[in-house]
């Protein structure tokens, strides 16, 4: 190991030592006693004199002996209790590891007590569908945002783009006083949004969406609800924030937000920008689609124009804003308006210009059999969006029965990007113009017909157009085309979405408890894909003609009219229920190209049934058994090619398919997230008797990808969670294991069929303090293991991950925090794994009487520019070295009003 390493290593050790070595124990003993003579039972209180905070406490002994330990070292308060006794103050100033303080009590104080009523203050309230948290419980002084505070409470996972599960549930939306501004999209209000005013958060179980459905709707799903203390009820709140680096002010962050949450009307408006790597709105995509696709009345909540052409990067389990050199900005208005108790108004409009920057080296290693070889890029990649989106929602109720919903959306998505490659030694300019727009209306009708049924009625309107521009300035393709004298190679494709659905859904819960559930939906859709690759000629080249490859154009028309009736019927006793249900339907198809034309019919049956047992007061099994059958999406059937990026060249199957699928799983709960140990266990089998393959036709300039019909693909999963309060330790520990496995088929031009077996395999353990002391620590150590055999060939790839994140409370106003990473990527033959580590430092110091708090931070403390990750498929083996954030310091300081 070189000295560079060692020296790395030891001050990152030292580093996560420092605040637990800066402070040695404070041992406190002594004697009470009254004339001479012990005194036992006497409680002993250890405070700082500054604001009486307790720090620790005991009783003495039967020989009147006491004795307490604790870091806290300056001016300190024992206070001496007993019943009969006049309490006792004495001020102390340890200054050695052993200080010595007998007590002398006196005669006198309370001699009786007539009545003691213990009011005790738990972080969880339980009630029948609600469980709610005590925010203060939960707080550890470094939290700036609400998602800050729900990473730290056992029971609720927030995903590395934040998204926010309860087990295996995620969360409809995050509310803010029983009102909800964004749906699934609630990251641009956990992650923006203080915790300065919040009192509780509400855990809402068995959730509906529509009111009139409330006590009818058999709901599994999850909602969160921010309570707000009473000072913060109908008042402006806000926050204002600036951070930079320090010395060139090349780095920043700042941000402004003002909220205002009344009984009748709430406002939340948000500004924001940096180019520090924050993502300001990482959940677009569920602020324009909106709506719960397993909700009884919704209809064409999936439904949208196909991605063709991406080149976001893939950050497998690693810190995206450590690689993601960006210009974000951010401009949020939103508002909910009751101007009558029938009538609600919500308007959300937002704009966000963004640039973002991207450097990738990558080697692509293919071995197999006859053909290896080795393909490199040099990418250098810039993307400019502009996103402007503005969704009106309307909610009235003629009557307490019935209910008129409207939501219209519309929105324009632009993203210009340009990448300077060097692929195989040889330079190129590669450009993409996106220019989408979107109109999504939707028209709900809810009535209760009685105290247990209910109908609800919807029809939605979707108009999407997502053109795209595709230019690359170097001709690669000779071997495919020819040897032409070719300068640039151009692909348009004409991208749209025309969608009309209807459905009527009937909910009824009867007496018993069985519910019965009847839906009738009828949908058509209208997509177009126009795409043409286009070879220009060379300004010095004899024959000035543009080239369009026959084989590389497609001018598509899918028409799709969808009729289905879906029913259900649950059986529920008091412990355990069964559900049957069935859909049935019709689609009709009409695929042209040119001037040929494909229809086909197709009758689709899915039956499945779901149980649920309650085989002991904290122990759940649900379990669940499905037949389905659905028809293959538009990428699925382009008939000729259309290129995805610099190498790649896909086309679809051209014919119409029915794909079928079996399966189950059996999900296991103990216990709840308030209780000391909460588990789930999710094991599920499926089998695709019919599935879309691939046949690749590899060529180091290019990769031909026609999509295939292929059978019996197997995949098996199981993935559980156990989380445990340890009192010994007076910390949540939390043990996650994995692993999902498949089994099919892939097809190589002149290998043949081959038979792949990938397993994945994921490991990770974390311990998070809730210390009521000056330190918490939250560590943890995950393993990631991932395998592909073939016949005669086995490539298996072990990461791993390692964190000790350290919070110090130095007293008073002054608090600092140290994050520490550690990676080991890619431990594959004749390859070293490569091991990085990471640091963050920061410091805060707090004025609170004028809510302001000024931070100190250093980024990437060892200066790490760049990282390589591996990754494996069923063809090759992918090595990838990205550009990191520098080493930095920067100063903040944030105010909250």
């Amino acid at each position: 190991m070189s000295g560079r390493k060692i020296e790395r290593i030891v001050g990152w050790f030292g580093l996560c030592l420092l605040p637990l070595l800066a402070q040695a124990q404070v041992a406190i003993h002594g004697r009470v006693s009254l004339n001479g003579e012990a005194l036992p039972g006497v409680r002993v209180d250890l405070r700082l004199e500054a604001d009486s905070q307790m720090l620790a406490y005991t009783f003495s002994d039967e020989h009147g002996n006491y004795r307490l330990q604790h870091k806290q070292t300056g001016n300190l308060t024992l206070q001496f209790r007993a019943l009969g006794f006049e309490p006792l103050n004495l001020r102390i100033v340890p200054t050695t590891a052993g200080t010595l303080v007998d007590a002398q009590m006196q005669p006198g104080g309370v001699q009786q007590l007539q009545e003691v009523i213990v009011h005790a203050k738990q972080p969880y309230r339980n009630g029948r569908d609600t469980i709610e948290l005590d925010v203060n419980s939960f707080l550890q002084g470094d939290e700036r945002n609400v998602e800050d505070l729900l990473r730290k409470i056992p029971g609720i996972n927030v995903g590395t783009d934040g998204s926010i599960k309860i087990g295996n549930k995620e969360v409809e939306k995050v509310m803010v006083e029983g009102d909800d501004f964004f749906e699934k999209g609630y990251r641009l209000l956990t992650q923006n949004m203080s915790v300065q005013p919040l009192e509780k958060i509400q855990v809402l179980q068995r959730y509906s969406n529509n009111k009139q459905l409330k006590g009818i709707e058999n709901s599994d799903k999850v909602a969160l609800n921010l309570q707000l203390k009473d000072d913060s009820k109908s008042e402006w709140l806000g926050s204002v924030g600036l951070q930079s680096s320090a010395v060139d002010l090349k780095y920043y962050q700042a941000s402004a937000s003002l909220m205002n949450f009344g009984k009748r009307n709430k406002y939340y408006l948000l500004a924001s920008a940096n180019n520090n790597g924050y993502d300001a709105v990482s959940s677009i995509n569920h602020l324009v689609q909106s709506g719960s696709a397993n909700e009884p009345g919704q209809i064409g909540v999936d439904v949208s124009t196909p991605t063709l052409i991406d080149n976001t990067p893939n950050l497998p389990h690693f810190d995206y804003r450590r690689t993601n050199f960006n210009d974000d900005k951010l401009l949020s208005l939103n508002s909910i308006l009751n101007p009558t108790s029938a009538l609600k108004i919500k308007w959300l409009g937002f704009a966000n210009p963004t640039k973002k920057s991207f450097y990738r080296n990558m080697m692509q290693e293919y071995t197999l059999d006859d053909i290896p070889f080795t393909i490199t890029e040099n990418y250098e990649f810039t993307r400019k969006i502009d996103n402007y989106f503005t969704k009106v929602e309307l909610q009235y109720e003629p009557s307490p029965l019935s209910v008129l919903s409207y939501t219209g959306t519309l929105g324009s998505l632009n993203n210009n990007e340009l990448g300077s490659l060097l692929f195989n030694n040889i330079a190129s300019l590669e450009t993409t113009q996106k220019n989408s727009y979107l109109t999504n209306h939707n028209l709900t009708y809810s009535y209760k017909l009685s105290e247990r049924e209910a109908l609800v009625s919807s029809v939605r309107f979707i108009n999407q157009q997502s053109p795209i521009d595709y230019s690359i300035n170097q001709y690669y393709y000779e071997d495919l085309f020819g040897a032409n004298a070719v300068s640039d190679v151009q692909q348009h494709i004409e991208n749209s979405l025309l969608y009309l659905g209807a459905i009527s859904h009937y909910v009824s819960r009867q007496k018993n408890g069985n519910f019965f559930e009847l839906a009738f939906r009828s949908a058509y859709q209208q997509q177009h894909l126009n795409s043409q690759l286009r070879l220009l000629p060379d300004p010095n080249a004899a024959q000035q003609e543009v080239v369009y490859p026959p084989e590389f154009a497609n001018e598509m028309t899918l028409s799709l009219l969808q009729t289905h009736l879906v029913s259900k019927y649950t059986v529920k006793r008091r412990r355990w229920e069964i559900t049957p249900r069935l859909q049935a339907g019709t689609v009709h198809s009409s695929l042209a190209n040119f001037e040929q034309q494909k229809r086909k019919i197709d009758l689709q049956l899915s039956p499945g049934v779901s149980a649920k047992w309650t085989i002991h007061r904290k122990g759940r099994i649900e379990a669940d058994l499905f037949f389905q059958q659905q028809n293959a999406t538009l990428p699925d059937l382009i008939p000729n090619y259309y290129t995805t990026g610099v190498r790649n060249f896909v086309k679809g199957m051209d014919s119409f398919v029915n794909l079928s699928s079996s399966g189950g799983s059996l999900l296991y709960t103990y216990g709840t997230m308030s209780d000391r140990f909460f588990a789930n266990v999710h094991i599920g089998h499926q089998v695709m008797f019919d599935y879309i393959g691939t046949e690749s036709d590899l060529n180091p300039n290019f990769n031909l990808v026609q999509q295939r019909l292929l059978n019996n693909k197997i995949a098996t999963y199981y993935k559980g969670e156990l989380n445990y309060y340890l009192k010994p330790l007076q910390g949540n520990m939390r043990l996650d294991v994995g692993m999902t496995m498949l089994d099919y088929e892939t097809l190589l031009t002149g290998l043949g069929r081959r038979q792949i077996r990938s397993a994945t395999y994921d490991y990770g353990l974390s311990f998070r303090s809730s210390w009521k002391s000056h330190v918490n620590l939250y560590t943890g150590y995950r393993l990631q293991s991932n395998s592909y055999r073939t016949a005669g060939n086995s490539n298996t790839l072990t990461n791993h991950q390692a964190f000790l994140n350290l919070f110090l409370n130095l007293g008073g106003d002054l608090q600092c925090s140290l994050q520490n990473e550690s990676y080991r990527f890619g431990a594959l033959p004749q390859q070293k794994a490569q091991t990085y580590y990471f640091s963050d430092f920061s410091v805060f110091y707090e004025l609170k009487k004028y809510r302001t708090r000024f931070c100190l931070t250093a980024k990437n403390i060892f200066n790490t520019r760049s990282f390589k990750n591996v990754m494996l498929t069923d063809i090759s083996r992918n090595t990838t070295e990205y550009r990191l954030f520098p080493r930095y310091v920067s100063f903040g300081v944030d105010y909250n009003f």
